[in-house]
């Protein structure tokens, strides 16, 4: 019977757990446009701390929202290490940097305070033109 309790009381701490962890982030997101203006759909955002990884993918105006484990995740306070990728097709000649693509050598970071965030919009510079 002792053991049943145990059982019992794991599994429910386990349940509230998994139900109030996650979701209990901050929704955040923002714009990711080349620097013309021009908004880049279907980048991957990724936003990086030592334990996990949070990722969004842009729509058609450059927009994102970072999602955990399921899109109802929202992302803890804490400073993080920002990378955009973009994968582009056979047909089509690739401007975006490649540079963006690692969190070693994008630049980019970020701080996601637990009140007053406002958006993290990114720029991605083309490579200069000759």
């Amino acid at each position: 019977m002792k053991n049943f309790l145990f059982v019992f009381s794991v599994l429910v701490l386990l349940t509230s757990v998994s139900l109030t962890g996650c979701g209990s982030g901050i929704r955040f997101g923002g714009v990711v446009q080349f620097d013309d203006g021009t908004p880049i759909e279907g980048a991957l955002v990724s936003f990086i701390d030592t334990k996990r990884q949070y990722d969004g993918l842009t729509d058609a105006q450059g927009q994102y929202t970072l999602c955990g484990a399921t899109p109802k995740d929202g992302i803890p306070p804490g400073e993080y290490r920002v990378a955009v990728s973009k994968n582009s097709n056979e047909n089509e000649k690739s401007t975006f940097p490649e540079k963006y693509a690692s969190i070693e050598t994008s630049g980019l970071t970020c701080e996601v305070k637990e009140k007053g965030n406002s958006a993290f919009n990114i720029t991605i510079i083309r490579s200069e033109k000759k």
